[in-house]
């Protein structure tokens, strides 16, 4: 009776591993498929981006050249003639007043009686950055998540979460909600946060929203000329109008290395938190 008993419990002991090898390896399939289908949502999500965008295209390129305005209260923020390499490495600010601002990666230099400016290294990245952001998707350290319908105007967009890994940028701690037009897949806006000067709690009590409106086919890709600022938030979406941007005589340049050298006068930018 009692090897019968010792058999029983070896055998109910012996299933119960079983179960719960069987759950593990079940728990660990799942993982594995969720965790390739949220990769292959997020790829099919800025791969029509990108393919809508000519990225192909845009990147033969070695720079992009436009006028630039931008304006937030009927006060400019910057009147300037921008070029920018279109893999981003590099980006050089001509203003109107004849000052110079030129972005090395994560340096930025200018003419000296603006290097104090705190102005001078925000407007060093932010602007190129809209105009390039259909192809900086995928960029190193960017993080997207899951897909979701967000409302647009009186309409339903998809959107994804775009967020940055720690170091990436002067605030990798920014994030954007990228919106898409369902036919086209171009980008037709991005919700952000701005925590530069402010930090992320200050910057998330206020979220903004770029609205790229009137696009232009430019040799074949597609730039919007005019951007609108709003307000945001996630039930809403955009809402009240705060600002304005406009774009024209775009070109593109086959070897712009000129414009990004660094001349004497020049002086390098602090950080904003130097």
């Amino acid at each position: 009776m009692k090897k019968v008993s010792l058999l029983f419990v070896i055998l109910i002991l012996f299933a119960a591993c079983k179960e719960a090898t069987t759950d593990k390896v079940l728990k660990e399939e799942t993982s594995e498929k969720t965790e390739i289908n949220e990769n292959a949502t997020n790829n099919a999500f800025t791969q029509s981006m990108e393919e809508a965008h000519q990225k192909e295209a845009f990147l033969k390129n070695d720079a992009v050249q436009y006028d630039f305005q931008v304006s937030f209260g009927g006060n400019v923020l910057l009147d300037a003639k921008i070029t920018q390499k279109t893999d981003g490495s590099m980006v050089r600010i001509d203003n109107q007043d004849g000052t110079v601002i030129l972005a090395d990666q994560d340096e930025v230099f200018s003419s000296p009686e603006i290097a104090d400016n705190s102005m001078t290294r925000f407007h060093a990245y932010t602007w190129s950055y809209f105009f390039a952001l259909p192809y900086k998707l995928n960029d190193p350290g960017t993080q997207w998540s899951d897909e979701k319908n967000l409302t647009f105007g009186e309409q339903q967009y998809p959107t994804s979460k775009l967020t940055f890994e720690n170091g990436v940028g002067d605030t990798s701690d920014d994030w954007y909600v990228v919106y898409k037009n369902p036919s086209s897949n171009v980008l037709e806006g991005v919700a952000y946060i701005v925590s530069y000067g402010k930090g992320v709690e200050k910057a998330e009590e206020e979220p903004h929203f770029a609205k790229y409106n009137d696009y232009d086919m430019m040799e074949g890709i597609p730039v919007s000329t005019n951007w609108t600022f709003h307000n945001w938030n996630k039930e809403e979406g955009f809402t009240d109008q705060i600002g304005k941007a406009s774009i024209k005589n775009v070109n593109f340049l086959d070897d712009a290395s000129i414009m990004f050298e660094q001349n004497e006068e020049m002086v390098a930018v602090p950080m904003p938190t130097e």
